[in-house]
Formats: C-alpha cells, sequence, structure tokens
C-alpha cells in the first residue's frame, strides 16, 4: 500500500484521475477513494506516514475540521511531474550541509562513471546529508557504491541545490539534467575502500 501511495503522490496522480495541486498536494478524501487504494482508510493512511522512517510524506489539514476532505497529503520530494514545485529550501553555500552524498548500485556506477549522476524522469537528483546508520533520508538501503558531491564547487558552477522538508538535499543537476563526474570529490565502495580509477 505504501508503495502504491508513493507511485500515486510523485509521479501517478494525473494519469490516475487523482487532481493534484502545483504544490503536490492531494485530497487526502479523493486518494482514500481511489480504486488503487482499496481498503486504505484514514487511520492507516495517518500511520504510514507517521511511521515512515525517511519522512516521506507530509499529511495536513487545511479545514480545521476533522472530515477526510480537510485533509491533504504530498511526497516531500521524488517527483516525475514537471509542474510540482515544492517549497525547498535553497542552498546558497556548501556550509549549510555537512555532505551531500548519493549511494547506488556497482551496475549503475559503470554508467554514472561515464555521464556523471542523472535525475532522468525525476526533478531532482536527490542526495544523503549522511550514510551512517540504519536509515538515511535520500539514501537507498541497497547501496553499494557512495558518490560525494563537491558542492562547493558544484555551486561555483552554478548547479543549483535545494533541501526538502525531509533534509534530503535535490539539485535539477545542469541543463541536461546532469550533475558532471568533475564534481565527484570522492567515489567509495560502502565499507570505505575507494572505487579504483574513479578519478580517470
Amino acid at each position: 500500500m505504501s508503495r502504491e501511495l508513493s507511485y500515486l503522490l510523485r509521479h501517478g496522480a494525473k494519469d490516475a484521475g487523482l487532481p493534484i495541486r502545483s504544490d503536490g498536494y492531494v485530497n487526502v478524501d479523493a486518494l482514500l477513494r481511489h480504486r488503487s487504494l482499496r481498503g486504505l482508510d484514514f487511520a492507516t493512511l495517518e500511520s504510514i506516514v507517521a511511521q515512515d522512517q525517511k519522512s516521506r510524506y507530509h499529511l495536513i489539514n487545511e479545514g480545521g475540521a476533522a472530515e477526510n476532505d480537510s485533509w491533504w497529503i504530498r511526497a516531500n520530494q521524488g517527483h516525475s511531474m514537471s509542474d510540482i514545485i515544492l517549497d525547498l529550501k535553497r542552498v546558497t553555500s556548501a556550509g549549510e550541509i555537512p555532505m551531500a552524498v548519493h549511494g547506488t548500485s556497482m551496475a549503475a556506477w559503470r554508467m554514472i562513471s561515464d555521464q556523471g549522476l542523472s535525475r532522468m524522469s525525476r526533478n531532482h537528483i536527490h542526495l544523503a546529508q549522511g550514510f551512517v546508520g540504519d536509515v538515511i533520508s535520500g539514501m537507498r538501503s541497497s547501496s553499494e557504491v557512495l558518490i560525494f558531491i563537491d558542492v562547493a564547487r558544484a555551486l561555483d558552477a552554478d548547479i543549483q541545490f535545494y533541501l526538502s522538508s525531509n533534509d534530503v538535499v535535490l539539485t535539477p543537476g545542469n541543463d541536461a539534467g546532469f550533475l558532471e563526474r568533475r564534481f565527484f570529490s570522492r567515489v567509495e565502495h560502502v565499507n570505505g575502500k575507494p572505487i579504483p580509477g574513479w578519478k580517470e
């Protein structure tokens, strides 16, 4: 159920006929009536939001009443719908974040090592502010390779960075949607061993 919720809020709301606001919020009443979420009730939705360790969702009441049509929900980042504009905090200095690191697989690294990080179909490339611990927002637990970003150098090259409400570092990359390899400060396995030849 959480996977379907994530898909609808990040990618599929419009195709599924769910009205979505420009700030990414979907009306909870409309969401709970959607056929793909049959059986989901408000209490379970609240539980999914509260128990999500990466704080992927934001649930708000805008009407002051308890009815579902006063409640709205959005995904905090990860959208592929180009007209969704989130209230992100602009990062203007590398000192505002302790680090920016992207976790990926060895298979994906082979492509990334040639072209850089790509936002692909999403609006932003996702970067975490850490990698130690069981759950890190912006970092897949299955990551095998860590790509550390030189944020100061990227900012100097007019690459934009933002912080989502759950502290994921987001960047649209360059005009083509890439964060080029020249902005990588180091690349290593999750066990700390360097990836051979990544600077070549």
